[in-house]
């Protein structure tokens, strides 16, 4: 192929999200700006428009692949695939436009049977490396061989109950091979399988379908990002974050997130752990909290928009992983753009240009007038996407695709969500899940499609026919109809009374400048 098919950070070409991916191209942003990003190279999208079509590797990424591996190796000090000192890389998707959670990531990848004592004695923590193992097994297991998720959980499900760490590893070792036909490679052959399987998540069904209700051409391809290993769930003073610059659903200004001390990132997107508001950082590690700030202030006023962060705080010090354009509800989107014109950061003109229709009609859609009363309330948790709507309850993704199919309004209530039940929060009007925090997969996407969302409600158990459920104690069944108030967290039996959105002196300047421009059609924002 003509040109390089990697780019390092330090060389890459101007920012270019086509070629660099929309994680690239933010890496590449950060890096020129000072911020502490860890080394990192891309795959340009070409390579892996070359993989979907020939299904193999160009032979000039190899070559490549060693180079930019080995510049790693020299600015970490350690070596890929060594047995003494080993250096572990994320390998992850980055489509020129923001696709939240629908491609696979791979994590700590390097890390062996042979290097894995060597790890827990460097970090003095034997626990941490095994943990660390047994993640990147469930990961290279699932989304790297194909093995079903079920036939995983079944097998560390089979193992005692007091099985640990190293028991569960060695079944996931034993699981790979039995069911995949090979064992677990060495670094480099498990790098190579981690690139090809990012690439093959381009047209996974969720990818796909993602694409598919946001308009997204499949002619894009998705970028690569092999970045150095740093460690959210490495010690006390560690962790993992994913912050907004503002507000997501409301556009105020000051960030907006969720941090997990003694986590990695996929932990906090997961939604399966409830997480703090990053004021938590603070109180443990104050100058911290106030390098973020700057971070975040810097990003915005670099990128003129409201940006999502994710970082992770090794043992006391900061890393940046990636920025992209934050998705955001309409009443965001218009608050966001009118509030950088304000600050001369975009033109007015551009301001319009920020607020697709869609976005707009949100932003003016009714609201619940009334407080429902002690007793309609079901459960109260996170205000996670605004909005107000009244439909069924449907427990189970594909049972919600159905009933939406026979033209029925459906809320959709899980304990929490992931990428594959993608389809199920498409079909939904409104979105509620028992675990998860506002920046979790299920806030992130419903607050894009312009879902109301509430998010960590409480304990939420389902019946194994998914049918019912109960939520603290209290019986929910498919088909009852509930409130989902996406402002106030609320979820409320039966169906409240709609009002009017109230009057909002910023909305209404925004459509004053729509009634006064020389054309009043929005374009869309990519974001």
């Amino acid at each position: 192929m003509a040109g390089p098919l990697c780019f390092a950070l330090s060389d890459a070409p101007a920012p270019d999200r086509a070629l660099l991916g929309g994680k690239g191209a933010g890496l590449v942003e950060m890096s020129g700006l000072g911020l502490p990003v860890p080394p990192a190279f891309i795959i340009g999208t070409p390579c892996g428009h070359a993989y979907l079509a020939q299904g193999a590797l160009p032979a000039q990424l190899h070559d490549e692949l060693g180079a930019q591996l080995e510049a790693l190796e020299k600015a970490s000090g350690l070596g890929f695939g060594d047995d003494d000192r080993p250096m572990l890389v994320s390998v992850r998707s980055g489509a020129p436009v923001s696709m939240p959670g629908m491609m696979d990531t791979v994590l700590n990848v390097g890390l062996t049977e042979r290097n894995l004592a060597a790890l827990g004695r460097d970090t003095g923590d034997e626990g941490f490396a095994h943990s660390c193992f047994e993640r990147l097994l469930e990961s290279f297991a699932t989304t790297v061989r194909g093995i079903s998720r079920g036939v995983v959980e079944e097998a560390l499900l089979d193992l005692d109950a007091g099985a640990g760490a190293q028991e569960r590893c060695a079944a996931l070792l034993g699981l790979i091979e039995a069911e995949s036909g090979s064992p677990l490679p060495d670094a480099k052959g498990q790098v190579t399988e981690a690139i090809e399987a990012v690439f093959r998540s381009w047209n996974s069904r969720r990818a796909i379908a993602y694409r598919k209700h946001k308009g997204i051409s499949d002619e894009m391809g998705t970028a690569v990002v092999v970045q150095l290993m740093v460690f959210g769930n490495r010690g006390s003073n560690s962790g993992s974050g994913v912050a907004f610059t503002r507000d997501p659903s409301t556009g105020e200004p000051g960030a907006f997130g969720d941090f997990l001390f003694s986590a990695q990132g996929e932990d906090v997107v997961a939604g399966e752990r409830d997480a703090l508001p990053l004021e938590v950082i603070g109180e443990r590690l104050p100058d911290l909290q106030a390098e973020l700030e700057r971070v975040f202030a810097l990003l915005e006023r670099d990128t003129r928009d409201l940006c999502e962060v994710e970082f992770t705080i090794e043992e006391g010090t900061l890393w940046v992983l990636q920025t992209r354009p934050g998705q955001r509800s309409g009443r965001a989107a218009v608050r966001v753009a009118v509030a950088l014109a304000d600050d001369g950061l975009i033109s007015r003109e551009e301001a319009l240009e920020r607020v697709t229709p869609e976005q707009l009609e949100a932003a003016r859609a009714p609201v619940f007038g009334t407080e429902p009363s002690a007793e309609a309330i079901l459960a109260q948790g996170l205000a996670a996407s605004p909005g107000a709507v009244v439909g069924e309850v449907a427990l189970d993704p594909e049972r919600a695709v159905a009933m939406n199919e026979e033209g029925r309004t459906v809320i959709l209530m899980r304990p929490t969500t992931s990428p594959v039940d993608l389809p199920g929060v498409i079909a939904a009007a409104g979105v509620v899940t028992g675990r998860g925090g506002r920046t979790s997969h299920a806030a992130v996407v419903a607050r894009g499609m312009g879902r109301p969302a509430v998010c960590g409600v409480g304990d939420l158990v389902l019946s194994e026919d998914r049918r019912s459920a109960s939520l603290d104690a209290v019986e929910i069944a498919e088909g009852d109809l509930v409130s989902v108030d996406g402002d106030r967290g609320l979820v409320a039996t039966g169906a409240l009374p709609l009002s009017p959105a109230e009057d909002d002196p910023i909305l209404a300047r925004y459509l004053s400048w729509l009634d006064n421009a020389p054309s009043k059609e929005t374009h869309a924002h990519q974001s």
